[in-house]
Protein backbone atom coordinates (compact mmCIF):
# COMPACT_ATOMS: atom_id res chain seq x y z
CA UNK A 1 0.00 0.00 0.00
CA UNK A 2 1.23 3.46 -0.96
CA UNK A 3 1.25 6.94 0.85
CA UNK A 4 -1.60 7.84 -1.99
CA UNK A 5 -3.57 4.63 -1.02
CA UNK A 6 -3.72 5.34 2.40
CA UNK A 7 -5.08 8.91 2.08
CA UNK A 8 -7.73 7.65 -0.39
CA UNK A 9 -9.09 4.75 2.30
CA UNK A 10 -9.19 7.49 4.49
CA UNK A 11 -10.87 10.44 2.64
CA UNK A 12 -13.79 7.02 1.74
CA UNK A 13 -14.22 6.67 5.26
CA UNK A 14 -14.50 10.29 6.59
CA UNK A 15 -15.77 13.48 5.76
CA UNK A 16 -11.95 15.30 5.65
CA UNK A 17 -11.41 16.60 2.04
CA UNK A 18 -8.44 14.98 0.37
CA UNK A 19 -6.39 17.80 0.66
CA UNK A 20 -6.87 18.04 4.17
CA UNK A 21 -6.13 14.18 5.07
CA UNK A 22 -2.53 14.67 2.77
CA UNK A 23 -1.30 17.36 4.69
CA UNK A 24 -2.32 15.40 7.69
CA UNK A 25 -0.31 12.40 6.39
CA UNK A 26 2.54 14.57 6.03
CA UNK A 27 2.66 16.14 9.19
CA UNK A 28 2.72 12.69 11.23
CA UNK A 29 5.27 11.65 9.00
CA UNK A 30 7.56 14.63 9.42
CA UNK A 31 7.21 14.25 13.04
CA UNK A 32 8.30 10.61 13.02
CA UNK A 33 11.12 11.64 11.01
CA UNK A 34 12.06 14.56 13.14
CA UNK A 35 11.54 12.51 16.14
CA UNK A 36 13.95 9.55 14.77
CA UNK A 37 16.45 12.05 14.12
CA UNK A 38 16.72 14.43 17.41
CA UNK A 39 15.84 11.80 19.88
CA UNK A 40 16.90 8.23 17.99
CA UNK A 41 13.62 6.74 18.48
CA UNK A 42 9.89 6.89 17.63
CA UNK A 43 7.29 4.83 20.25
CA UNK A 44 3.84 4.47 18.57
CA UNK A 45 1.95 2.21 21.32
CA UNK A 46 -0.32 -0.70 19.61
CA UNK A 47 1.86 -0.04 16.65
CA UNK A 48 5.20 -0.55 17.08
CA UNK A 49 8.46 1.35 17.14
CA UNK A 50 10.72 3.01 14.80
CA UNK A 51 14.55 3.48 16.19
CA UNK A 52 18.06 4.77 14.97
CA UNK A 53 21.26 2.95 14.88
CA UNK A 54 24.67 3.21 13.20
CA UNK A 55 25.64 0.00 11.20
CA UNK A 56 29.46 -0.04 11.27
CA UNK A 57 30.97 -0.22 7.63
CA UNK A 58 32.21 -3.39 6.32
CA UNK A 59 34.46 -4.92 3.14
CA UNK A 60 32.59 -6.18 0.40
CA UNK A 61 32.64 -7.75 -2.88
CA UNK A 62 30.64 -6.49 -5.93
CA UNK A 63 28.78 -9.38 -6.69
CA UNK A 64 29.10 -8.90 -11.03
CA UNK A 65 32.56 -8.32 -10.98
CA UNK A 66 34.32 -9.86 -7.84
CA UNK A 67 35.73 -7.11 -7.12
CA UNK A 68 36.61 -6.07 -3.63
CA UNK A 69 35.27 -2.68 -1.85
CA UNK A 70 34.88 -0.82 1.44
CA UNK A 71 30.91 -0.32 1.80
CA UNK A 72 30.99 2.78 4.31
CA UNK A 73 29.18 2.91 7.74
CA UNK A 74 26.24 4.13 8.10
CA UNK A 75 22.63 5.44 10.08
CA UNK A 76 19.73 2.95 9.75
CA UNK A 77 15.96 2.45 10.75
CA UNK A 78 14.45 -0.77 12.38
CA UNK A 79 10.90 -0.75 12.94
CA UNK A 80 10.09 -3.47 15.56
CA UNK A 81 6.23 -4.34 15.63
CA UNK A 82 4.18 -4.07 19.12
CA UNK A 83 3.04 -6.89 20.23
CA UNK A 84 -0.65 -5.51 19.71
CA UNK A 85 0.13 -5.66 16.19
CA UNK A 86 1.55 -8.62 15.87
CA UNK A 87 -1.62 -10.45 17.48
CA UNK A 88 -3.77 -8.85 15.17
CA UNK A 89 -1.80 -10.05 12.00
CA UNK A 90 -1.68 -13.25 13.36
CA UNK A 91 -5.24 -13.27 13.64
CA UNK A 92 -6.93 -16.38 11.25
Amino acid sequence: MTKSEIIKKIHRDNDLNFIEIEKIVNEVLTEITKGIMEDGKVVLTGFGTFEKYYQDGYNGINPSTGEKLVVDGSYKIRFSSSKKLKDIINEK
